[in-house]
């Protein structure tokens, strides 16, 4: 019997499994785009052309202190290369100051370290780095939204006379793509904002989806969060499902992230024609660093509309989990109230009723397909972290099949989705941008 040999993301390395080639449906990856060029180039370009050069010129010319919004390590938005070359540009007096603020929203600080690493040393050790806390004295509330939400912002986002804002356009859950204004608007909020737009009400609106950024009220809400915030140029990367710079947008916020989103449509989102009994997911680091940014692949697959996976199918998600559950404190909600879910449908009706604080609202994202298909997890240290959780889990990849195929059948069809988080894949008529067993 002939097989294929695959592998797949596992933090920072990658695990290798085979299968049989009649029970391969295909390996479900987004493009990776024609004539790519190097990440410095695609910065220069975009930076370099006008209007954006003239921004640039002119905030050089005229602040006095600037601060530059940048996202937290789960995500890879290069700053060791962007940080540098941006700064270069805007730093052309002798006085001017620039400040960097990292965009955690509920999740932990980072370490001197870990600051070291996404920024580069020679940053850290030339500005002011600022991480976002969530501390009384460092927030201010200055209002609701039209609908009621609060306005609760980082204070260092009036003190300055420019900001600038870089991030990821990626597939999000909620906003439909990450970057554009939720830099700011979650990454730099208070938890009474972050509690307001992590409830059901958004996350149980048909409009709040993946891959959808119009019509959505979560990601109107964000806007108009933010929308006293004067941001004066943005950055924003789109990479490939290995985190490689596939294109630089830069200059004005909104501008960037629907030209970013259109981009992006043909990168990550995938059509194919049938679904599969199993789903093997890779995430790989650093969005598989902790228990709550991996389950996210459980939404990724499974809440799309047509999913790939069957009804009552197994979903097997290889998550290398090097800090464990997490150390931020949604990390720390989510887990446990996954600890005590028990009944998957009670747990929703009851939390339905109750309400949930911003952690836990990855509780109820989770328990909803937990209703509809199995869940198995592939975490070499798992007695450590996922005992006491509601989902099976393995410590090889042959383990955790071993398990699908008791419920699918030894010859169940399957499809390997190598980057969950970077990938949008649904069922339809057209063919998949790329399938190859």
């Amino acid at each position: 019997m002939k097989k294929a040999i695959l592998n797949i993301p596992y933090g920072r390395r990658r695990l290798k499994f085979s299968l049989p080639f009649h029970r391969l449906l295909g390996l479900l990856v987004g493009r990776r785009g024609k004539g790519r060029r190097g990440l410095r180039a695609l910065l220069a370009g975009s930076l370099d052309r006008m209007p954006n050069s003239r921004t640039l010129r002119k905030i050089a010319a005229e602040a006095k202190k600037i601060l530059i919004v940048v996202p937290d390590v789960t995500r890879s938005a290069h700053l060791k290369v962007i940080l540098p070359e941006l700064i270069k540009r805007i730093s052309k007096r002798p006085r001017v100051l620039i400040d960097i603020i990292v965009a955690t929203g509920l999740h932990k600080k980072h370490t001197g370290e870990q600051l070291k690493n996404l920024l580069g040393e020679a940053i850290v050790r030339r500005h002011r780095v600022l991480s976002h806390r969530q501390a009384g004295g460092h927030l201010a509330k200055t209002g609701f939204t039209k609908d009621g939400i609060p306005i609760v912002l980082n204070k260092a986002l009036i003190n300055y006379d420019h900001v600038i804002s870089i991030g990821v356009i990626e597939p999000h859950l909620y906003a439909g793509y990450s970057g554009g204004i939720k830099t700011i608007a979650i990454g730099l909020a208070g938890e009474e904002t972050i509690n307001a737009t992590h409830n059901i009400r958004f996350l149980g609106d048909p409009g709040t989806k993946i891959g959808s950024v119009k019509a959505n009220p979560f990601q109107d809400t964000l806007w108009e969060i933010a929308k006293d915030i004067k941001v004066g140029f943005a950055i924003n990367v789109v990479n490939d499902a290995d985190g490689k710079a596939l294109a630089v947008f830069s200059g004005d916020l909104k501008d960037v992230f629907f030209k970013g989103v259109k981009f992006s449509r043909d990168i990550f989102e995938v059509i194919t024609q049938r679904a599969a009994d199993i789903v093997i997911c890779g995430i790989g680091y650093p969005k598989d660093i902790n228990l709550y940014q991996a389950s996210r692949a459980v939404n990724y697959i499974l809440n799309v509309d047509h999913p790939v996976l069957k009804k009552g199918g197994v979903l097997i998600i290889i998550a290398g989990l090097h800090e464990g559950i997490g150390k931020g404190l949604s990390e720390k909600r989510f887990y446990n109230e996954m600890r005590k879910m028990g009944s998957p449908a009670v747990f929703l009706k009851t939390i339905s009723r109750t309400g949930f604080l911003a952690g836990a609202h990855r509780a109820y994202m989770v328990a909803g397909p937990m209703s509809d298909y199995n869940i198995v997890f592939v975490v070499k240290d798992g007695e450590r972290i996922m005992k006491g959780l509601p989902f099976p889990y393995f410590k090889n990849i042959p383990g955790a099949l071993k398990y699908a195929e008791a419920i699918t059948g030894k010859d169940s069809k399957v499809y390997v989705i190598p980057r969950a988080l970077a990938t949008i894949a649904r069922t339809g008529e057209s063919p998949a941008h790329k399938i190859c067993p």
